[in-house]
């Protein structure tokens, strides 16, 4: 995804794609190999101080690796990932903190629909942000600017059935990409969903995923003028690619 827009906060992330990718194909070992290479940067310190604090006595040795870890996260995403509909994607995220990775991966679902009405102010319906009834309380609102069209944000505390608090982070913007390339101008809504569980990324997931909404207007119509680096499929009627 695009690395050269400006943080929303302070607070960095990082945010990619998952890949369509199945074990055995090329790609999907490329994509593994890349993932171990960015954890195994990202957790090597905190391997190299949890190392030590293993107990001396115990029956194995520290078990834990960054190839682990990287391995893990990819095929997590990718079971995340591979039953979703055409007009769908997983992207994934890492939270930064004094430049160390807090949070990663955290995933969002993201839908690229046809619009359903010319106002897309139906798109707070899709995201309820009116509540749920499984919300402890009403949610808060929150709106985004993109350079090809505006979107809002959902933040609402729920529990699972278990009684298990979270929080739902629920997005959508209408964007309007522009003419390029001989294709026509395009019209596209966005739904982005996350569910996170940690009281510190309750407080943080909104700017991250304000980010992810800022990068993928970006890669629809880049700023520059360049090739648009994402293609999307829109839903048709009836919920068919």
């Amino acid at each position: 995804m695009s690395d050269d827009l400006p943080e929303p906060t302070g607070l960095p992330w990082h945010w990619e794609w998952v890949p369509d990718v199945r074990p055995g194909e090329a790609e999907h070992e490329a994509w593994t190999a890349h993932m171990v290479s960015l954890f195994t940067d990202w957790t090597f310190q905190g391997m190299a101080a949890a190392r030590p604090a293993w107990p001396g006595d115990a029956e194995v040795e520290f078990p834990f690796t960054s190839d682990m870890v990287g391995r893990g996260a990819a095929e997590w995403l990718l079971a995340r990932a591979k039953d979703l509909p055409p007009y769908a994607r997983v992207a994934w995220g890492a939270a930064f903190v004094n430049g160390t990775v807090r949070w990663a991966p955290v995933p969002v679902i993201v839908e690229f629909r046809h619009p359903q009405a010319e106002d897309p102010t139906y798109l707070m319906k899709v995201v309820d942000a009116a509540g749920r009834d499984d919300d402890a309380r009403l949610p808060t609102v929150d709106y985004v600017t993109t350079p090809i069209g505006d979107g809002v944000q959902i933040f609402a505390l729920g529990r699972t059935e278990e009684g298990t608090a979270f929080g739902r982070l629920d997005a959508a913007m209408r964007l309007d990409v522009p003419p390029r390339g001989g294709a026509a101008s395009v019209s596209t809504d966005v739904t982005l969903n996350a569910r996170v569980f940690e009281l510190g990324l309750m407080a943080l997931i909104g700017t991250g995923v304000e980010q992810l909404m800022q990068q993928i207007a970006n890669d629809c119509a880049p700023a520059d003028g360049g090739s648009a680096r994402l293609g999307f499929v829109a839903a048709a009627e009836g919920g068919q690619p």
